[in-house]
């Protein structure tokens, strides 16, 4: 079984790219939604925000009803789907948050990028570009499958 981590917005498209990742894999995956975010600077922040807590408002319910038909659909090959959140900006601890959750592959959309849920966000393309796991664009299996078809014409 792969895992494949997806840095997201939580909106439909980033449904697209684990659909796509999903539909093409050749054996079991999971997938991990994820969003990183900053770390506060402020002490007072740390100690009586909860905002923890505050980030699970970006995840609609539209989006966890499009993550249940997506396993639905895909129930021999999708074990699992979960929302993370990854707080930091330091690349040797996203490293251990990778290695801690077993990941073999990020998946993107280069069209659609990664865009920030708030100002707290944390541009990830750099952050995942850097990482060191395998990326899969999901624009370019969409491409390579098209053509295919377009070949079979």
């Amino acid at each position: 079984m792969k895992t494949i981590i997806i840095p997201s917005d939580f909106s439909i498209d980033s449904i697209q790219v684990a659909e796509t990742v999903v539909r093409n894999a050749k054996e079991e995956v999971r997938i991990l939604f994820i969003h990183l975010f900053h770390v506060a600077d402020d002490i007072q922040d740390l100690l009586f925000s909860n905002y923890r807590k505050k980030e699970y408002e970006f995840v609609s319910d539209e989006f966890r009803h499009e993550c249940d038909m997506l396993k639905n659909v895909y129930a021999g090959k999708l074990k699992s789907v979960t929302i993370e959140f990854f707080y930091g900006s330091k690349l040797a601890v996203f490293k251990n948050f990778l290695d801690y959750n077993k990941a073999d592959f990020i998946a993107y959309s280069k069209s659609y990028g990664i865009p920030k849920l708030s100002k707290s966000s944390i541009d990830a393309l750099p952050v995942v570009l850097k990482s060191g796991l395998p990326l899969i664009d999901a624009d370019e299996i969409n491409k390579s499958a098209f053509s295919d078809i377009e070949n079979l014409r």
